[in-house]
């Protein structure tokens, strides 16, 4: 039999089975429910309804959130689903994959175990997602395209294997994507350029980065599509040693949103864009460890939010500009080719610089500083990044 109660002067039932449901998936990790809201008789009461109380409250987990206004707001459906970081062990339960009207999953930094089912599929309504930092392995199903409302999906820190499904081309309407340090390997798929939207999506923490507004990638391999180009929303883009095939920057052309660009060990080839300087967004530039060649455009150097620069270990030359922006306070241009006399901004006493293996002349530098050549930051004071 439902379960009955008085919500707002109006009587509104929760099914049996959802109880149910929720109950199993509870005992399969042995955790209580919380006395604040009761799964045996009201399930849709207290907290569950509250809307001063948010999904990601820190003082209420495990948590579920309920939605009463189905059917003229005589029908309670559970819609979010709370079950972070309290140490849960096992698999999950294949009963969660029947709460069809969730739309927000967090089971982040457990114990979790065992591979995702391709019932995830049935989750069509979901849009908050999160398993990030648990021992999930196996594929990642392509079931995940399904998934079309989905805004958020966080999976890093598991022990996936295979590549991502070309199918999660289909959730147009992510912004967040959280896939570091997955164990997910293999090419980037083509459909990739679909997720127009993306905002954040970390692909990789550590070697191999591809943040769209964060995505970063981990064991991932090139060559990056072309068709990249499209996503123009990118705030953060990065992409880290990839073995194999190259690619210019060509692809960024219209990507004057991006804040970051971290391209690492990534067979970059060409050369730095001469309108480089349109690029008014960015902040952080890190493209050390490729094969760039030709002169750095001094328009890089005067960007007035670029606080980080790292350019070591290409094949660049030219010159240094005489002036850079005053934000600029983190630059390494090693092992590069570059020569001409340095410009009295490299002995200015908060800039971490690092200009080793390059054919600078000092001549005349000791006129335009206060700083002994013998004294300049010629060495390395700044990892390569």
């Amino acid at each position: 039999m439902p379960t009955y109660f008085g919500l707002n002067k109006l009587t509104v039932v929760v099914g049996e089975t959802t109880a149910e449901t929720l109950n199993s998936i509870f005992a399969a990790w042995k955790i209580p429910a919380q006395k604040a809201w009761n799964t045996s008789g009201d399930l849709c009461s207290g907290v569950a309804i509250d809307d001063r109380i948010k999904i990601d409250d820190k003082d209420y987990n495990p948590l579920i959130k309920c939605n009463c206004n189905f059917v003229n707001s005589t029908i309670c459906r559970i819609t979010a689903l709370k079950v972070y970081a309290i140490d849960v062990v096992g698999p999950i339960p294949p009963q969660l994959w029947s709460l069809t009207y969730l739309t927000n999953l967090n089971l982040g930094q457990n114990y979790l175990t065992g591979s995702l089912s391709p019932a995830i599929g049935n989750l069509t309504r979901m849009e908050w997602m999160s398993f990030g930092i648990n021992a999930l392995y196996g594929p990642l199903p392509k079931e995940i395209g399904l998934l079309t409302n989905l805004k958020l999906l966080a999976i890093g820190v598991n022990n996936f294997s295979g590549s991502i499904p070309a199918e999660i081309g289909n959730c147009t309407k992510l912004v967040k994507m959280y896939i570091g340090n997955t164990g997910l390997a293999g090419e980037i798929p083509l459909s990739f350029a679909n997720l127009v939207l993306l905002e954040d999506t970390w692909d990789s923490w550590i070697a191999t980065m591809f943040y769209c507004r964060r995505i970063r990638g981990t064991s991932l391999s090139g060559p990056i599509p072309s068709s990249f180009s499209n996503l123009t929303s990118l705030r953060e883009l990065g992409l880290g040693d990839i073995p194999n095939g190259s690619i210019s920057l060509e692809f960024i052309k219209d990507m004057k949103s991006l804040s970051t660009l971290v391209f690492r060990n990534s067979n970059l080839t060409g050369t730095i864009p001469s309108n480089i300087g349109e690029y008014s967004s960015f902040q952080h530039v890190g493209l050390s460890f490729n094969k760039l060649h030709g002169p750095i455009p001094a328009s890089l150097f005067y960007l007035n939010q670029l606080t980080n620069l790292f350019l070591g270990n290409n094949t660049l030359n030219g010159s240094l500009p005489i002036q850079k922006s005053q934000a600029l306070s983190n630059i390494d241009v090693s092992y590069n080719d570059l020569s001409g006399s340095l410009p009295s901004w490299v002995s200015l006493p908060n800039l971490k610089i690092n200009l080793v293996v390059n054919n600078f002349s000092l001549e005349g530098l000791n006129k335009r500083t206060e700083v002994p050549a013998e004294e300049l930051p010629l060495q390395s004071r700044q990892r390569n990044l």
